[in-house]
């Protein structure tokens, strides 16, 4: 038997033994970015239910009931809750003054893979909170649109 055939029958396996060494880190990269990715889509689902969400308490005559059905029809098991704000930042109650804002916040879950070595951030759940001024009265354009 000749040195280069006793070299080559010892790498045999060798590509093996360091795919095995390194595939954990990298299937939890992968995973990583599958989890996170997901995360992201939500956020950003949630943020734009928000902004809807808002849009309608700013210029309709919405209930917070009439609000959390409307973001529930786009994200289901979300909550959402709705503040009136006068200029000065105090808390009125509906539906709020000119000049004032109105403040919007939805709380979401996002999608956990429940993977051992990526956290996911916030513990599953996502909140977006986004406020707009009132340029008129909301309850003068009639019902929650």
């Amino acid at each position: 038997m000749s040195l280069q055939t006793r070299a080559r029958r010892d790498q045999q396996g060798a590509v093996a033994v360091e795919f095995a060494m390194i595939s954990l880190l990298l299937f939890t990269m992968l995973f990583g970015i599958i989890q996170y990715g997901l995360y992201f889509w939500a956020a950003q689902n949630g943020a734009s239910v928000a902004r809807e969400a808002l849009r309608r308490a700013s210029v309709g005559a919405c209930t917070d009931t009439q609000l959390t059905t409307y973001v529930n029809s786009r994200i289901s098991t979300a909550t959402a809750s709705r503040t009136f704000l006068d200029p000065s930042g105090t808390s009125v109650a509906a539906p709020g003054v000119v000049g004032g804002t109105v403040q919007v916040t939805v709380t979401f879950p996002t999608y956990n893979l429940n993977l051992p070595f990526v956290p996911v951030p916030s513990g599953s759940t996502a909140t977006r909170t986004v406020q707009a001024r009132l340029e008129n009265n909301p309850t003068t354009y009639g019902p929650c649109a």
